[in-house]
């Protein structure tokens, strides 16, 4: 199953032409997007999941058709299941317009009503995934990292952040990790993926994640 994934800037193409263009199966949005950037997804008769990002004020979700799956669960018709968190750590320090945001400490306590799922997709990464933990506006989310490591889903797709090119971590843990800045066409894994790799693992240890498996000190 072939998803188009949409994230944070314009998309170099019109997305309903790359739907089209790349025989696309389900759309997804990871957040900080525009009406004025998507307007013909309305004409897409695909599964459209989202969450939303930070910057996140203008409504376009609804009236794109675009399901928002925070705290939630979806299963594609004969493809994997897809669950979602919204929003970034909470970084503001005066007046302004804002998506969600939360606190580490609320973030971490939201998570654990988030249901298991072959992929997730979120707005910004777990902590020490693509992130910055030197810029508040820019770390990731500590309870999100503890729930991938715990549930490893077969893939996560985020935003938000602004890694180099050159030092994207690929997995944490048992989890391939995908970023996304504008569009990018992915594959996603077969229905039951999650279960399927935990069941090979067995009784045996887990393999050390590819981003430093450190938590912040405190």
């Amino acid at each position: 199953m072939r998803a188009l994934v949409l994230a944070d800037r314009p998309p170099h193409a019109d997305p309903a032409a790359l739907v089209e263009g790349h025989d696309v199966d389900v759309v997804l949005c990871l957040g900080d997007l525009q009406l004025s950037w998507m307007e013909r997804l309305d004409r897409v008769r695909l599964p459209k999941l989202g969450v939303r990002g930070n910057h996140d004020v203008e409504p376009y979700m609804e009236p794109l058709g675009i399901d928002d799956v925070h705290l939630r669960r979806v299963e594609l018709d004969g493809g994997p299941t897809v669950c979602g968190f919204e929003g970034c750590v909470d970084y503001r320090h005066g007046a302004g317009e804002y998506g969600p945001m939360y606190s580490q400490r609320k973030a971490a306590k939201l998570v654990r009503k988030l249901p298991p799922a072959d992929v997730v997709i979120c707005h910004c990464p777990p902590y020490g995934v693509n992130d910055d933990p030197d810029d508040p506006a820019h770390v990731g989310f500590e309870g999100l990292r503890d729930w991938v490591l715990e549930h490893r889903p077969a893939l996560l797709l985020h935003g938000h952040t602004h890694p180099h090119p050159g030092r994207l971590v690929p997995r944490l843990g048992e989890t391939r990790i995908v970023y996304v800045n504008g569009a990018r066409i992915v594959e996603l894994p077969r229905a039951g993926a999650a279960e399927a790799q935990t069941a090979a693992r067995g009784a045996t240890c887990a393999p050390a994640a590819t981003a430093s498996s450190g938590r912040p000190k405190r």
